[in-house]
């Protein structure tokens, strides 16, 4: 029995390990250098001033209702949201197409605060996020935003990128009653991914797992599976049993792989009978050299001593002389049978020999060069002889350029057998039919051919719409010469 791994050591394994091991480090790639790209697309905009235009924009439309005393602290939170909500908006917000990424980085990635000239603080939204981190009470960036100047005030860049905003809130004649107090503040893309679960790890574990079994399906149902067929194919072969064939007639790789193996396979048979034949002849021509230098040479110099012992005694009628003369008949006998068996010893054409490979050979060959399909069913020993062997195969050559020429088929069957003493040889196709068996002059070769064998017979059949065959019978057994 062929050798089979562990299934831990199979292929089937270690091409699932390896597509693990392949897609979750791929899967982090690819979303991670999405995110980082969404990332660095969205502080593009910012840093060109979108957040800064956005936020003045909201500072005039809260200047609008400012008033003596100043709105309450509810309207400006409200204001506030609707500020982070219309700057976290995927279309119309920050950065069209990447403002996403701030809810996927943070569940609150802004915050807003509202102060009065005091820097007293009289609102902030969200009201549940965290808030923003104002500057010191001393630091001139409030008296700059209270020239109407809006100031961008230092940020970070890790662990989080924080981008933050003083910007003043005019009323409707222009003058400063408060400020407005934007921060941004996403981490960074790969602290994020690589430091929390989020919601998008199971889906990718869950992913992991239907690819890993899919995969693992179709490697054993469509490639380890045939090649466990392969491989104990070849472990017959390797035992010298050429019969064994890989029962595969798909068109991929594989499939192809085990055609070219079943006709090495049968190749190395035709091989491996030739050399069994070259050995014996060789070994029949050293049996005929060493009877020749031997037991022949032997046999001629005791038909000589005897015939001088018969010149001795010199009477004819001796009793000696006719025991002799017996002997002498019967050396004689032995030089003759033996010189028969010298030359049958030393016939240059081995013995034995089978038509099939030569007409495997033939059907093939004629199937690579036209494309076409052939099936080929044949006994392997039906033997190959000098005329019958011949024969046959010109037949065969004939009828397969017939279908090339007329037949229009896109398959034909090539078939060889053996009953008691009859062969039969059938060429089949699934052609147009209507082939006129008195004429041509393939048809007329094909047919003397046939007739001119041991009990030949030609046959034709070919039904309009129903293809063509070719029969050919003949006995089996010596061919004349």
């Amino acid at each position: 029995m062929p050798h089979r791994p562990p299934p831990l050591r199979g292929l089937t394994f270690k091409l699932a390990v390896f597509y693990i091991a392949l897609s979750l480090p791929a899967l982090v790639l690819i979303e991670l250098t999405i995110v980082a790209f969404e990332f660095r697309e969205l502080f593009a905009a910012v840093d060109a001033g979108r957040l800064a235009t956005m936020a003045e924009h909201a500072a005039k439309d809260i200047g609008k209702h400012w008033r003596d005393p100043p709105p309450s602290a509810n309207e400006l939170a409200t204001r506030g949201e609707a500020l982070v909500l219309q700057l976290e908006r995927p279309q119309g917000g920050l950065a069209p197409e990447a403002s996403y990424v701030m809810l996927e980085l943070s569940s609150s990635p802004l915050a807003v605060s509202v102060y009065d000239r005091g820097q007293q603080l009289l609102a902030r939204a969200p009201a549940e996020s965290w808030q923003a981190q104002p500057p010191a009470p001393a630091d001139p960036a409030w008296e700059r935003a209270a020239s109407g100047i809006t100031q961008v005030l230092p940020g970070s860049e890790t662990p989080e990128r924080v981008r933050r905003l003083l910007v003043p809130v005019p009323d409707t004649a222009g003058v400063v009653k408060g400020f407005l107090l934007i921060e941004l503040r996403v981490p960074q893309p790969w602290r994020r991914l690589l430091g929390e679960v989020s919601y998008e790890w199971p889906i990718l574990f869950t992913y992991l797992l239907v690819f890993s079994l899919a995969s693992a399906f179709f490697l054993v149902r469509w490639v380890t599976r045939r090649l466990n067929i392969i491989a104990r194919a070849a472990h017959a072969w390797s035992d010298g049993d050429f019969s064994t064939l890989i029962p595969d007639d798909s068109k991929d790789e594989l499939g192809r792989l085990s055609f070219d193996l079943n006709r090495m396979a049968q190749q190395l048979k035709t091989l491996m009978r030739t050399q069994a034949d070259l050995a014996s002849l060789q070994e029949r021509q050293r049996i005929a050299r060493d009877l020749h230098d031997t037991v022949k040479q032997k046999a001629f110099a005791l038909n000589l001593q005897i015939g001088a012992a018969r010149r001795l005694l010199g009477r004819p009628d001796h009793p000696a002389v006719l025991r002799l003369d017996e002997s002498a008949r019967l050396i004689s006998d032995i030089q003759r049978e033996l010189a028969q068996v010298l030359d049958e010893l030393r016939e240059e054409r081995p013995p034995g020999g089978f038509l099939a490979p030569r007409l495997r050979e033939l059907a093939e060959r004629w199937a690579r060069m036209n494309g076409l399909e052939v099936e080929i069913q044949l006994d392997e020993h039906v033997p190959d002889d000098a005329v019958r062997g011949e024969a046959l195969l010109r037949i065969a050559e004939e009828a397969l350029s017939n279908v090339l020429r007329h037949s229009g088929a896109t398959k034909v069957v090539v078939d060889l057998r053996r009953q008691a003493d009859q062969i039969t040889l059938r060429i089949a196709d699934n052609g147009i039919g209507g082939a006129d068996g008195g004429s041509g002059m393939g048809l007329g070769n094909m047919r003397e051919r046939a007739e001119r064998l041991p009990e030949g017979r030609f046959e034709l059949t070919s039904a309009p719409g129903a293809g063509t065959e070719v029969r050919v019978t003949c006995k089996s057994g010596a061919a004349p010469v």
